[in-house]
């Protein structure tokens, strides 16, 4: 007896081993395809802080005075063009901030010098000058597939978690959250993959190292993660990505219809309609706007499109995806089904409403490149004449103020900052930008150059020298 029971232990015993020895085996085949992703994309992916300023009103020293609130948040982005410096984020993350720092895994920290956002796909490209950045390549989201794995990156809950990750798969895809309002173009992939605030703007990335989406939004009563994490999808971000880099801004076409997938409208509202309609599917016209592209074409409200051109239309997000890759006065022919039969409309595009919005700051030139306070001190500057208070009451000031301080610069070594308003080179006062760059010019760094400064906390003076370092 305790020989066969010696025997049946040995044989649980190794039957353990092996479920542990197989287990072993499935999480280091799993994990090793996460690591090689994340030392890919980590070295990309980095922390945004934003500053945003508004006016109010304030009671000092007796009298009420202008004074303004600052409002600090933050995101994450990711580097897609390591050459010139170009940052893909959340429109939501930048749009309309007065200020915005770029913190990169390796700790350096970089003014944004330009700002163009899409808010009606949350896309938004920010520029640094830096050297030395890793970038990361687009990925195919199309290709994915519910049940995918994918990673989450980013600074969740601010700068203390920079560049942390989080793996799940891909639990759907084309969703619409209406997040972005009646015009906003909505093709989300959502994922289980943990996402908080902060992580807005930061990569999705397959387990090729490839973005395949820009995490945006997410569904939960608490704020903070509840398994509905939503991702711009890489296929809608990159032509998005192209116009904002080459034009500024996006400008696209529009038919001027409310519409709704074949397969949401209830059943007894598509009697007359052929069963291999209803397979196909389409996108189905609720309203028209009077006057618009579509009304004035001849489209009717009840019509099913079913084609544009040569691309097959099967539902409300292949119409909007295909429109609003378009150009205003495109002429698109489109085949739609009405009264029992087909059709074919020609229609001429509008233009979208709020097309082109985008928020530029900061942009430097090349005339700015070639200016002396950028090649001496590494500064870009502006011209400044406003009323500010100062100890005793309102005065005028006169002066430049910096726009743009480049990293490693000695301008940054010396701790000149961006809103810092110069007012005198070697004491002598200046009248405009141009005055400052003649001043700035003839200034000898060998001895040092004297930049009398009105910053947030006062008057001060800075003697920049070039060492020689």
């Amino acid at each position: 007896m305790k020989s066969h029971n010696m025997k049946r232990r040995l044989v649980v015993v190794a039957l353990l081993s092996l479920v542990l020895l197989a287990g072993s085996s499935l999480a280091s085949s799993l994990s090793s395809p996460f690591k090689k992703a994340i030392k890919k994309v980590n070295p990309a992916v980095v922390y945004i802080e934003v500053r945003t300023h508004t006016p109010v009103q304030a009671y000092r020293y007796g009298r009420v005075v202008p004074a303004q609130r600052e409002a600090v948040a933050s995101g994450s982005g990711v580097v897609i063009d390591a050459k010139h410096g170009y940052i893909l984020t959340a429109a939501h993350v930048v749009k309309d901030v007065d200020q915005a720092t770029v913190t990169l895994p390796d700790s350096r920290e970089f003014d944004v010098i330009d700002i163009r956002t899409d808010p009606q796909t949350d896309v938004a490209i920010v520029q640094i000058d830096a050297d030395g950045l890793t970038q990361v390549p687009f990925g195919d989201s199309d290709a994915l597939e519910v049940g995918d794995w994918v990673l989450a990156m980013g600074s969740p809950l601010g700068k203390t978690l920079a560049n942390s990750v989080s793996a799940g798969i891909v639990s759907g895809k084309e969703r619409k959250t209406s997040i972005l309002g009646k015009l906003g173009i909505e093709d989300y992939i959502q994922t289980d993959a943990v996402i908080n605030k902060g992580n807005s703007g930061g990569p999705l990335v397959n387990i090729n190292g490839e973005i395949v989406g820009i995490n945006s939004s997410i569904i939960s009563a608490s704020g903070m993660s509840a398994g509905l994490g939503f991702a711009v999808p890489s296929n809608l971000i990159k032509p998005v990505v192209k116009e904002l880099i080459e034009d500024g801004s996006v400008v696209r076409g529009w038919i001027g219809v409310s519409i709704s997938s074949l397969s949401d409208i209830e059943s007894g509202g598509l009697s007359n309609i052929p069963e291999e309609v209803k397979e196909h599917g389409g996108a189905y016209i609720l309203g028209l706007l009077q006057d618009g592209p579509a009304d004035l074409a001849g489209l009717e409200n009840g019509d099913i499109i079913t084609k544009i051109n040569s691309k097959e239309i099967k539902g409300a997000n292949d119409l909007i995806r295909l429109i609003s890759s378009m150009k205003p006065d495109d002429v698109i022919k489109c085949k739609v089904y009405r009264d029992e039969e087909e059709k074919e409309i020609e229609v001429t595009l509008g233009t979208r409403p709020s097309s082109g919005d985008s928020h530029s700051f900061s942009s430097i030139t090349d005339d700015d490149r070639e200016s002396a306070s950028y090649k001496k001190l590494g500064i870009v500057v502006e011209d400044f004449n406003d009323r500010m208070f100062e100890l005793k009451g309102i005065f005028l000031i006169k002066g430049v103020r910096v726009k743009y301080v480049k990293s490693g610069s000695l301008a940054k070594e010396y701790g000149l900052n961006t809103s810092d308003i110069i007012v005198a080179v070697d004491g002598a006062k200046f009248n405009g930008k141009e005055e400052f760059e003649n001043l700035i010019n003839i200034a000898d760094l060998k001895y040092g150059i004297v930049l009398t400064i009105r910053g947030r906390d006062g008057l001060r003076k800075v003697i920049i020298r070039d060492t020689g370092k």
